[in-house]
């Protein structure tokens, strides 16, 4: 019963998250790709690399990510649904 809920919980957070970076709901893809450029370019300063960082992971394959959790949300709810109800 309680797994079957936090299976449930996990998957609707799962879609909620997903649909949030995969269809770029109020920025979340583009500020956290920024983020990760702005980390990569402190951590190359740190170690003193002269030609900066590295290019991050385009915005494509991050969206791509996303969408497969999106994806996965729905039938991870249905069985925490199955596992509590049933």
């Amino acid at each position: 019963m309680i797994a079957g809920i936090g299976l449930c919980a996990f998957g609707t957070a799962a879609f909620v998250s997903g649909a949030r970076y995969a269809f770029n709901l109020r920025g979340a893809t583009d500020r956290a790709l920024a983020r990760g450029s702005e980390i990569r370019a402190l951590a190359a300063a740190r170690r003193g690399e002269p030609g900066g960082a590295a290019a991050g992971p385009p915005p494509w394959r991050f969206r791509l990510r996303a969408g497969l959790v999106m994806a996965g949300g729905p039938p991870l709810a249905l069985l925490g649904l199955v596992l509590a109800l049933g």
